[in-house]
């Protein structure tokens, strides 16, 4: 039930989207600052108002089936033309400072943010009550088109599984998987069962009835796995830690040792796939 969407129809989607999936009594809510807009029932408002967001940027499209993947409304959500073209292609990350940001509100709880993710990195983070929307999305993505969670130098796939967890599902996203199915004949898994992000990407769940404790620091994932040019070693800390990163080949011997400077919270270690040499 992943993979049987075949909806080229990119302006069929929108007036979907905008005329009856998020419609709420003739109005229609910006994702990442939480703004209503009047829209008429079954009508496309007008895009230099409010347009249509591409979570999975369309720059980071492979060329297959990139019409469907245009028209694919398990990714689109409506946004404000500005806060759209702000977000642009930008990842999806945490911003490390959110006071020196660029900020998205309209006098609501929502506020979104672009700014660096503390490795130099521009990025951008939605809003809290969007998080888990955004995660679940991307997570449908890679796994329906097989395109890569790499993008602009940012493996986002540790930030989109905790964003997962932080926002789970709500009976609004699960009625909107529902209508989307109904209309393009496809669901998003991880809304109909959130437990197979763990299944698939864990960690595995604890089942000793009596829980661990958080360790001091976790190698959550190496990603992509295996890989052509580069690894990204996940990792999550809770301070900051000097550290020394060395990778062995599968006979044991040493080929990288480098120095690491880690912050506290999710991060990444790249390697470029060299040793020494």
């Amino acid at each position: 039930l992943i993979s049987t969407n075949t909806n080229s129809s990119y302006d069929n989607s929108r007036e979907e989207m905008f005329g009856y999936i998020d419609n709420v009594n003739g109005q229609v809510r910006c994702v990442y600052t939480g703004k209503w807009f009047a829209v008429t029932p079954g009508t496309i408002p007008n895009a230099n108002v409010i347009n249509t967001e591409h979570t999975y940027a369309q720059s980071w499209f492979s060329s297959t089936s990139s019409s469907i993947k245009k028209a694919d409304l398990h990714h689109l959500f409506p946004t404000t033309n500005a806060v759209n073209s702000a977000r642009g292609n930008y990842p999806f990350y945490t911003v490390a400072n959110h006071s020196s940001a660029d900020v998205y509100y309209t006098n609501t709880p929502w506020q979104s943010y672009r700014g660096s993710d503390g490795m130099g990195h521009t990025v951008f983070e939605p809003a809290d009550q969007h998080k888990g929307d955004v995660a679940r999305a991307l997570l449908y993505f890679t796994v329906r088109y097989n395109d890569g969670l790499i993008q602009g130098g940012v493996n986002m796939l540790p930030i989109l599984i905790q964003w997962h967890g932080s926002d789970p599902v709500d009976a609004t996203e699960s009625t909107r998987n529902q209508e989307i199915f109904d209309f393009q004949s496809n669901r998003n898994p991880f809304v109909d069962h959130p437990e197979f992000v763990a299944g698939i990407w864990g960690p595995v769940a604890n089942e000793d009835p009596t829980a661990s404790p958080r360790p001091d620091f976790i190698i959550s994932s190496v990603y992509p796995n295996p890989f052509t040019n580069s690894a990204g070693i996940s990792i999550d800390s809770k301070e900051n830690e000097n550290l020394v990163v060395r990778i062995f080949n599968i006979k044991g011997q040493l080929v990288r040792d480098e120095d690491f400077q880690a912050k506290a919270g999710l991060q990444d270690f790249w390697w470029d796939g060299k040793d020494e040499r």
